[in-house]
């Protein structure tokens, strides 16, 4: 008897998916031995494979047959959801191309059919930015060609669906002679592989007994899951009370009986057990906040725990074994105290690279990078670990971009993807996550990615003739080395890729490692500043990673600290490294200035509680670290220059951290006798001079002429800050108040003292408006505030001022933050600073 199928339900295309899944599966390792490279991380076929196998475990799942429209938006969420690798993405937008022409169609014909490949292959054009053919992009283009030109009987899709997999492999044997590289190793392309064996499962699905019998028994399960949960139904009407309820209270001296009988009347299954000190309550209620709020009036209650028994038995139901394998749960490693000023979330190899990412500033790892990439959920669930709203992703995997993509595209917070394509290099980018990100991104261009590993097959790649047992090496990703000893390929690295611009040479020594290897390695260190790391990865004894010198990076970096108030927008393109200071508002915690609490939360929580914080200066440790990471990035000379010695102990610590370095004569630390907008211009000019190649010798000089120069006037809005800073005494304090008396400070030699006490808001303004008339010329003015509207009126006043009496170069108004506010609070004021003509 001949069988045909003359259309596709939606029950039908369930099978056809999972027959797909399967057969793909069962092909997975014939596909990662196609990889054109000769590694032994081909992952291809697991990409596809286990991207499919996120479809069948949602359509297994099911407990009913689903209409159409429910199928394909099922598929579509699982498979995009599921999409790991490059492969897996390219997949998952031929699936939703596919369910496109379908969707909506109760009873999907031939003709249908048609349509869908032409939407799958225009949707995995559209995915990829540019095109290759020899591809799975061609098999798929093939594909819907083909499939336009049938003209067998469009009644009969089991005709159809062999000649589709006959077309595909036709596809397939061609695109060794599309895409050079595929001929040159000796293979057709895995992904254009992967696609015929999901047109072959697809047959399978209805002409293969074997899947026949597995595919109906799988939809007889839904249906019995479906029985199941209707007479579930029946049981949920039997239980009276829903939720059960348990806590203890911390207290065991009053009346059980007494209490039991006040509860009870809120439940049943109720179980009650008291010791000297607690008693222990067990209750099914549907009233769990009224039995709590009885037993709250009788002692602290902990240990409250409170679950819907309805949802618990339907959820059982649902989970129950199915002897369908299901995808393990990606690992993933959390430290949130790392999500400032932004959150990385990088895909690691294995446990002993995430936690080295971990120490070094990523905030969240994911386990899952060579031969197990992480699908676009594994990444989202990434995402959704992390308390921050702004993330960058590290992929370190070239196959892992375009998952990561997707994933940061669906995500409600800001999320972007650096396309780190190594291990090492996503490193490097956390490593120096506290310099300015477009810097990074300009330095990995100039950096040098090396992963050795052991060849699986016999392969020419460009002039390399490679055979099995080689060890070769990917330089930025592309195979250049190879040797039959693993120390002459670590000479012939160091010898081609090391040069006199290298800066820094770090390792992760994997498995098969050697300790000639390692030694050789090492042997660097006379020469180049060296550093490695036992991470253990597979498959791959060494990554090596060579820091080079940026040649446009200048031979002088200008260091400072948080009390410049300098902001991101005014140092942009300036080269200028910051180091914070540290606020402590309440309790234990100290926040970094400008990091971890930026200006207006300072000032919105000192205003609301009325706290008065505490802060603390950078310790040597950070400073060395800094300077560290400075000259490692390729700067010769540091110029630090800081808060005045007279205000904070700063510019100490930055003198230890020098000592520790025993660089005597590469740094410089400047006690610039100011802060804030004085300091800031100290910093944004010397920055300036660096930019147009004045010499170390002549900043230094200018720093030291200039310094003393610029003058400060601050005015506060109330003394409590400065009496409980010491600054004045708590009479002087009090009397100030009640007869509203304004001092106005002046910044002089380091020191703020009072030059005058005005009386109200008027006469402090008065008196600054005769400051700005004291002298003749043009001069430059900064302005300052911090606090509230009224300080940054009197701050835009203060300009309005200067601008009718003198010629004024007016250099920007700072918001004065959490260091200065916390010892002046709310606070206006001016620098000026006379005008050389």
């Amino acid at each position: 008897m001949k069988i045909e199928v003359k259309v596709l339900n939606s029950t039908r295309l369930t099978k056809l998916f999972i027959a797909a899944s399967r057969w793909l599966s069962k092909y997975s390792d014939v596909l990662n031995d196609l990889n054109v490279y000769p590694v032994p991380d081909g992952d291809t076929g697991t990409n596809m494979s286990m991207t499919l196998q996120a479809v069948e475990n949602q359509l297994i799942k099911l407990n009913h047959e689903p209409d159409m429209d429910e199928l394909c938006e099922i598929v579509g969420e699982a498979i995009l959801l599921g999409a790991r690798g490059n492969s897996g993405t390219i997949l998952s937008q031929i699936f939703q191309g596919f369910l496109d022409g379908v969707n909506g169609k109760e009873d999907v014909t031939v003709a249908d059919v048609k349509v869908a490949f032409r939407l799958a292959k225009e949707k995995a054009y559209k995915a990829v930015a540019e095109p290759v053919e020899g591809t799975m992009l061609t098999v798929i283009r093939r594909v819907a060609e083909e499939a336009e030109k049938y003209n067998g009987n469009p009644d009969d899709f089991i005709p159809f669906l062999v000649y589709l997999k006959e077309a595909a492999y036709a596809a397939v044997q061609e695109t060794p002679n599309q895409l050079p590289k595929l001929k040159e190793a000796g293979v057709v392309d895995a992904g254009g592989q992967g696609i015929f064996y999901i047109l072959e499962g697809f047959e399978k699905s209805v002409t293969d007994p074997d899947m026949l019998q597995d595919l109906e028994r799988i939809v007889q399960s839904q249906a019995k899951r479906k029985e199941r949960m209707e007479h579930t139904a029946h049981v949920f009407e039997d239980i009276k009370y829903k939720y059960c309820t348990e806590f203890v209270i911390e207290a065991g001296n009053f009346d059980l009986d007494e209490y039991k009988k006040q509860i009870a009347i809120y439940g049943d299954s109720m179980v009650c057990a008291q010791t000297p000190k607690k008693t222990k309550t067990h209750i099914h209620t549907n009233n769990p906040g009224l039995v709590l709020e009885i037993a709250g009036r009788l002692g602290n209650l902990n240990n409250i725990k409170i679950d819907n028994m309805e949802i618990q038995h339907k959820n059982t139901l649902l989970m129950e074994e199915d002897s369908y394998k299901t995808e393990d749960k990606a690992k993933i490693l959390v430290r949130n105290e790392n999500s400032q000023p932004v959150a990385y979330l990088a895909v690691v190899d294995n446990m002993e690279l995430g936690n080295l990412f971990l120490n070094d500033g990523a905030t969240a790892v994911l386990i899952g990078g060579q031969t197990q990439n992480p699908s676009v959920a594994d990444i989202e669930e990434g995402i959704s670990k992390i308390k921050a709203e702004k993330i960058i992703i590290l992929p370190n995997n070239k196959n892992i971009i375009s998952s990561a993509k997707i994933a940061a595209e669906r995500a409600k917070k800001e999320v972007i993807v650096i396309e780190t394509k190594t291990m090492l290099e996503g490193h490097y980018v956390v490593k120096n996550k506290n310099f300015e990100i477009n810097g990074i991104l300009e330095q990995l261009s100039l950096n040098i990615s090396v992963e050795i590993t052991k060849a699986v097959r016999n392969t020419k790649v460009d002039d390399l003739i490679i055979n099995e047992g080689d060890y070769i090496a990917l330089v930025n990703g592309k195979i250049k080395e190879k040797s039959d000893s693993l120390e002459k390929l670590i000479a012939e690295i160091y010898k081609n890729y090391v040069s006199s611009e290298s800066l820094n040479i770090f390792a992760a020594i994997g498995k098969g490692a050697t300790e000639a290897g390692n030694r050789l390695l090492k042997s660097i260190k006379s020469q180049i500043a060296y550093e490695d790391f036992v991470a253990g990865q597979d498959n791959y004894p060494y990554y090596i990673y060579i820091t080079n010198r940026n040649p446009y990076l200048p031979e002088i970096a200008i260091v400072t600290d948080s009390t410049s108030d300098l902001t991101p927008e005014m140092i942009k393109g300036l080269g200028i490294d910051i180091i914070p200071l540290k606020i402590k508002l309440s309790g234990d915690t100290y926040y970094r200035e400008g990091v971890d609490i930026s200006k207006s939360e300072f000032w919105s929580t000192l205003l609301k509680e009325k706290v008065i914080p505490k802060t603390s200066q950078p310790s040597p440790a950070e400073f060395k670290a800094l300077y560290e990471k400075l000259f490692a990035k390729g700067y010769k000379k540091i110029i630090s220059i800081h808060i005045s010695s007279k205000l904070s102990g700063t510019q100490q610590a930055a003198r230890v951290a020098k000592g520790m370095l025993n660089r005597d004569e590469d740094i410089t630390i400047i006690d610039s006798k100011a802060v804030t907008f004085a300091l800031g211009h100290l910093v944004l000019e010397s920055a300036r001079m660096v930019k147009e190649g004045h010499s170390y010798e002549e900043i230094i000089e200018w720093l030291e002429e200039t310094k003393n120069k610029m003058k400060v006037y601050f005015v506060v809005k109330e003394l409590t800050f400065l009496e409980k800073g010491g600054r004045i005494g708590r009479a002087s304090s009090v009397i100030g108040g009640i007869f509203k008396v304004k001092p106005v400070l002046k910044l002089e030699d380091g020191e703020v003292s009072i030059e005058t006490k005005a009386f109200g808001d008027r006469g402090a303004m008065s008196y600054m408006e005769k400051l700005l008339k004291q002298d003749k010329g043009s001069i430059i003015l900064y302005t300052g505030w911090g606090g509230t509207g009224d300080e940054l009126a009197s701050a835009d006043q203060l300009k309005a001022i200067a601008e009718k009496v003198r010629k004024v170069d007016y250099r920007g108004r700072f918001e004065i933050g959490a260091t200065i506010g916390s010892h002046s609070g709310p606070v206006y004021g001016m620098g000026i600073l006379q005008k050389i003509r």
